[in-house]
C-alpha cells in the first residue's frame, strides 16, 4: 500500500529519479512504523533503534560487509565486459554524486528497517535462519517488481535477491542483529552497482549475478558451519540473543 502511494510522488517530483532517489524505498520503514502504532507496540521501534549501533566488535565486520558486495559486483562487471557488454560510466558533477549517494543511503536505510529490522527477526522466532532468509528474499525480490527483462528476467533477478538475503542473514546473526551493518551492505551494493554496472541491468547481468552470489552462498553454507543454524531470539528485555 505504501509502495503504491509513494510511487505517485515520482510523477510529481519527476527529477528525483535522476538522482537515484526512490520514494518507494521508504515504504518498508513506513510499514513498520504503522504496524508499531496499530499494535500500540513501542518495542518494535525500540528494537530497531537498539540495533542501529556501531561498537568495537562490529569493526571486524566492516571489511566483509563492504568487500563481499563490492567485489561480487566488480566480478560481475568484469564478466560482462569480457563478453563485450560495454562498461558505461555513471556520469555527473560533484553535486550530482553527493545528492545521489544521500538518496541511496536514505533508501537503503528505510528498506533495511523493514526487511531485516522487523521482518527477519520476527520470522526467525518461528523458522530457521535459512528458511527465514528465503522468505525475506522472495518478498524482497517480488516487492521490486523488476519486469524490465520480462518474466524470466524477473525470476532470475529474484534468485539473486534471495541469495543476497542468505548472505546478509548470516552476517546479521553473527553480529547480534546489527542493523547498521546491513544498511552499509545494502548501500555498498547499490553504489557499486551504479558505478560498475550503470545501464547494464539486463538479463545477462542477472544471470551473472545469480551465479556469483550463488557460489558465495554455497561456500558459506558448506564451510562456515553453524552460520545458519543460529536462531535469533528476543529475551524479556527485547534484546537480541543467539542460541
Amino acid at each position: 500500500m505504501f509502495s503504491i502511494l509513494l510511487l505517485t510522488l515520482h510523477f510529481v517530483f519527476q527529477s528525483a529519479g535522476k538522482y537515484s532517489a526512490s520514494f518507494t524505498q521508504l515504504a518498508p520503514a513506513f510499514a513498520v512504523i504503522s504496524v508499531s502504532f496499530i499494535l500500540k507496540d513501542k518495542s518494535i521501534l525500540h528494537y530497531i533503534k537498539s540495533h542501529l549501533y556501531f561498537d568495537m566488535k562490529s569493526i571486524k565486520w566492516i571489511i566483509p560487509v563492504i568487500a563481499i558486495p563490492s567485489i561480487s559486483i566488480a566480478i560481475s562487471s568484469f564478466i560482462l565486459s569480457y563478453y563485450k557488454i560495454t562498461y558505461i560510466a555513471w556520469e555527473g558533477n560533484v553535486s550530482f554524486y553527493i545528492l545521489s549517494m544521500i538518496a541511496i543511503l536514505i533508501g537503503c536505510a528505510a528498506e533495511e528497517i523493514g526487511w531485516r529490522g522487523f521482518l527477519l527477526p520476527n520470522l526467525q522466532k518461528k523458522y530457521t535462519p535459512f528458511i527465514s532468509s528465503i522468505i525475506v528474499g522472495v518478498l524482497w525480490g517480488i516487492w521490486h517488481l523488476n519486469f524490465t527483462e520480462g518474466l524470466f528476467g524477473f525470476l532470475v533477478y529474484n534468485i539473486t535477491i534471495i541469495e543476497m538475503s542468505i548472505l546478509m542473514t548470516w552476517i546479521f546473526n553473527r553480529t547480534n542483529g546489527n542493523l547498521l551493518l546491513m544498511i552499509i551492505w545494502h548501500f555498498t551494493f547499490n553504489i557499486t552497482s551504479h558505478i560498475l554496472l550503470w545501464e547494464r541491468f539486463t538479463i545477462n547481468l542477472y544471470l551473472v549475478e545469480s551465479i556469483v552470489f550463488g557460489i558465495l552462498c554455497i561456500i558459506i553454507l558448506i564451510n562456515l558451519r553453524g552460520g545458519h543454524k543460529r536462531h535469533l531470539k528476543l529475551n524479556k528485555d527485547n534484546k537480541v540473543c543467539l542460541n
